[in-house]
């Protein structure tokens, strides 16, 4: 029996000469298409990289190819993919004529038959080797005792599905190496059973594949006793997004894939990979970390929770926890954006410092009457001499006079209002308690009225200018501000639980004080370019940033949209039914931000969260040098 390999039909052979291995130089792709496959291949392949792993499955019935590439050095190399068993034939023929070898063939079903995708090398000593393919399950089972049994080892397998029934390929080779052992025709608690077995008795999972046998999971692995880096095996994930989470949330702990692994059961597609990380976290330490979180949403009831943190402007760690929507039983992962309530004050002091930065405006300048920055568009009665000594400082600094975060806060009032007829009835009908600048009052209401001076200078909307000219410029391509309802909700936004109502908001009214969405890894990207260090290049001058973080004579723990301290840290909390948020920048170096998807009532305003933060960054005592952005 023999094999195939092609790009729909042509051979393409390529001798790479020696390279650099970088750590990181990597790529893997799932759930592309044919052709998406082959634009990725010549893609990567143009840039030096080689596939080291490609494996075709079927997806409602369509095919599809997942592939891990590297940027290394090593013999020539071919690969190929949606090949019919005849051409694979065809193929392995030519190949192995000209001293190539497989390494690797992923078989799959595609419609009534077979495909195959994979990869042969041209070594100059090459070990004996024996490939087959297209075998039932005995006769994988002769093949594999004939081979072992003459000192071979198995060094590939996949197993697939075709017509109700299950085939195999596999490769051996006669080589030295660890200890090994390789299993097939396991149900997933077989499969879990034996994984946990090797694992304890110190074997690391090679490779697996999953196939569909009489309408139930089954698979075939291979594991190796050997050392290496800390590695991580995961199977049954479910779909393509499903395996996407998991991905993410093992990279965002600094692991890359090595292995992956998709097949059918019952039409519907799933995955199973394996992982290793060269750089990690102690153990005991991630240990702690989850104990601490745990004990934080125990106490708290909180369904879902997402912090990342970056060290030196390197993203180090980002992780989850809980359930993103409790009745769908979807879990978070990286890519879920929460509510950040007022943590989206300090992105519009930002996006002013900017304009400040750019002369467009000035700390000065005065906000209404007659040639101020929004002159008399708002409201249908005379200002009072207060409203117009209200300056651009003021606003920022919640120094204005009033309107304040309290029991009758203006951006609370009539839900249906546009942010116009809201400003307008707000001058008309709330006066100034004080004169500007003579005491503080946090005031939503001034942030509000920043946004709309964004508005006024650039001619764009808030949330559009933001976007282009402080996110974008961060690397931030996913925040937007929130909907209001459930049914509102955006992609990949989380539900909100209460006390509370969450949804009988209107968040998106609230835009420049508390309308955004973001992940935790948006926020810190965001903090590392407004963090005066020298790590990463900063979106304002050293001079704006320190201006926005100076605290004022009436509050000498406020700034300019930011909490700050002596030390000096600064950060920011936000809190609206439904979720708290925080981010925070420390002067040795940490940025760090962390999201829930409920606002506790032990919490209100995340002053045990707060502490959660500091105590998972003391809990871990030794860092990665890993830069997950």
């Amino acid at each position: 029996m023999k094999t195939r390999l092609s790009f729909l039909g042509t051979i393409v052979l390529i001798a790479l000469l020696h390279t650099c291995l970088h750590a990181q130089s990597w790529v893997s792709r799932h759930n592309l298409s044919s052709s998406q496959y082959q634009t990725e291949f010549e893609k990567w392949t143009g840039q030096g990289y080689r596939p080291v792993v490609v494996n075709g499955y079927s997806d409602a019935g369509q095919d599809r190819y997942a592939v891990i590439f590297e940027k290394t050095g090593g013999p020539a190399w071919a690969a190929k993919h949606g090949l019919t068993a005849s051409q694979y034939q065809a193929a392995f023929d030519d190949l192995t004529k000209k001293g190539y070898r497989p390494i690797q063939v992923s078989g799959f079903p595609s419609g009534n038959q077979a495909r195959y995708a994979c990869i042969f090398i041209k070594e100059s000593k090459a070990p004996a080797w024996a490939a087959k393919h297209g075998m039932t399950a005995s006769q994988y089972q002769a093949e594999f005792n004939k081979w072992t049994g003459q000192g071979y080892r198995l060094a590939d397998v996949s197993a697939y599905t075709v017509g109700g029934k299950a085939y195999f390929s596999g490769i051996w080779e006669k080589s030295s190496g660890p200890a090994w052992a390789a299993k097939h025709g396991l149900s997933s608690s077989a499969y879990q059973t034996e994984f946990s077995k090797m694992a304890n008795q110190g074997y690391r999972l090679y490779k697996v594949s999953g196939y569909e046998e009489g309408g139930s999971a089954r698979f075939a692995a291979i594991w190796h006793k050997t050392g290496g880096p800390v590695w991580a095996g995961r199977h049954g994930l479910n779909g393509s997004q499903g395996y996407q989470d998991e991905f993410d949330r093992l990279y965002y702990q600094g692991y890359r894939p090595v292995w992956i692994n998709g097949y059918t059961v019952k039409n519907k597609d799933y995955f199973s990979g394996v992982w290793t990380c060269s750089d990690p976290f102690k153990s005991a330490d991630m240990a702690k970390v989850d104990q601490l979180v745990k004990a934080y949403m125990d106490a708290q009831d909180v369904p879902g929770l997402s912090f990342a943190i970056s060290r030196n402007g390197k993203l180090v760690l980002a992780k989850t926890y809980g359930f993103a929507d409790k009745e769908a039983k979807e879990m978070v992962a990286p890519r879920h954006r929460f509510r950040v309530a007022s943590v989206s004050k300090p992105i519009t002091s930002a996006s002013i410092m900017r304009l400040i930065q750019d002369k467009k405006l000035s700390l000065g300048d005065m906000v209404f009457g007659s040639g101020a920055l929004l002159g008399t568009s708002y409201g249908t009665k005379a200002y009072s001499a207060n409203v117009k000594k209200i300056s651009l400082l003021h606003l920022m600094t919640h120094t204005c006079g009033g309107w304040g975060n309290s029991s009758n806060d203006p951006m609370f009032q009539d839900k249906s209002w546009s942010l116009s007829k809201l400003i307008g009835e707000t001058l008309d009908n709330m006066s100034l308690a004080n004169a500007p600048g003579s005491n503080y009052a946090y005031s939503n209401f001034g942030y509000c009225l920043l946004g709309r001076i964004i508005e006024k200078k650039t001619g764009k909307s808030y949330e559009d200018w933001v976007q282009q000219n402080i996110l974008k410029k961060c690397g931030i391509s996913r925040m937007e501000l929130a909907g209001n309802t459930l049914a509102q909700r955006k992609a990949s936004e989380v539900k909100y639980y209460g006390p509370g109502n969450p949804y009988n908001l209107n968040v998106t009214r609230m835009d420049a004080h508390g309308g955004w969405i973001a992940t935790p890894i948006d926020l810190v990207r965001f903090l590392v370019r407004v963090d005066r260090f020298n790590t990463v290049p900063d979106i304002l001058s050293t001079a704006s940033i320190d201006e926005m973080i100076k605290p004022t004579a009436q509050n000498s723990g406020y700034a300019k949209g930011w909490s700050i301290n002596k030390t000096p840290n600064y950060w920011h909390n936000g809190a609206l039914p439904g979720t708290i948020a925080e981010m925070v920048r420390t002067n040795d170096g940490y940025c760090w931000a962390i999201l829930i998807n409920t606002r506790p009532s032990g919490d209100q305003f995340a002053g045990k969260l707060d502490k959660l933060m500091w105590d998972i960054r003391n809990a871990i005592s030794d860092w990665p040098e890993h830069d997950l952005f």
